[in-house]
């Protein structure tokens, strides 16, 4: 994303051009072999997720910051564009999340029910289709969202767990209705991965990560 991107996403007009081309995205993929690479460099702790814009279509990158705000890595993502990724993500309300399994006090924090995954989703979807509202779901006090904040653990856990090819980002809105990044491991054909093939548990999805605006600098932008 070049810096041209970013200043055209924060003037950028959410207009039914804008809703047709982005209902088209369907996630933004992060390998994992590129993101492991990130994470584990040393003295990274967080991760930025950082919008830009061309095409009528939001853009997203991964950046590696030290506890400094020092970027030290960046992974790019590729657009998903999938017409029939509907079921897939209807596969959502089935899934359970283990509450026995050992994660840490981050993860849990992060952690997010694949119901309310799924709801959040559908509601950017639903969001995109009326086309009002979108200036509101996108910004805090009247500034757009510039980036999303976190901690670079969350990220390893997921690609630790083995079988993940791409960590899938997919835009949805926050009870607040604000635009939010939900993060979802996805297997190499990038369907939503599972404890197994017959299991009805998934994989940890994770959200609460923290906007830019209010969180964060717009600076660092």
């Amino acid at each position: 994303i070049s810096k041209a991107q970013k200043q055209d996403w924060l003037t950028a007009d959410l207009n039914s051009e804008f809703a047709n081309s982005q209902k088209k995205v369907t996630a933004y993929l992060f390998s994992a072999e590129e993101t492991a690479k990130l994470v584990k460099t040393p003295n990274i702790k967080e991760v930025r997720f950082v919008l830009g814009y061309l095409d009528h279509t939001i853009q997203i990158n991964m950046i590696g910051i030290d506890e400094n705000g020092q970027k030290l890595g960046i992974v790019n993502s590729v657009i998903l564009k999938e017409s029939n990724y509907d079921e897939q993500l209807t596969k959502l309300n089935e899934l359970t999340i283990s509450k026995t399994a050992k994660r840490t006090p981050l993860l849990n924090k992060h952690l997010l029910l694949p119901q309310e995954a799924f709801k959040g989703i559908e509601a950017w979807q639903k969001k995109l289709n009326s086309v009002s509202g979108l200036d509101e779901a996108t910004s805090h006090e009247g500034s757009r969202f510039r980036y999303f904040t976190l901690e670079s653990a969350v990220i390893e856990a997921m690609i630790d767990k083995g079988n993940t090819s791409n960590v899938g980002l997919f835009l949805g809105l926050n009870p607040k209705e604000k635009v939010t990044t939900i993060l979802i491991s996805l297997d190499k054909n990038n369907a939503i991965k599972k404890t197994s093939v017959t299991s009805k548990e998934g994989d940890d999805v994770y959200d609460a990560t923290r906007p830019c605006p209010p969180n964060g600098d717009p600076e660092a932008f």
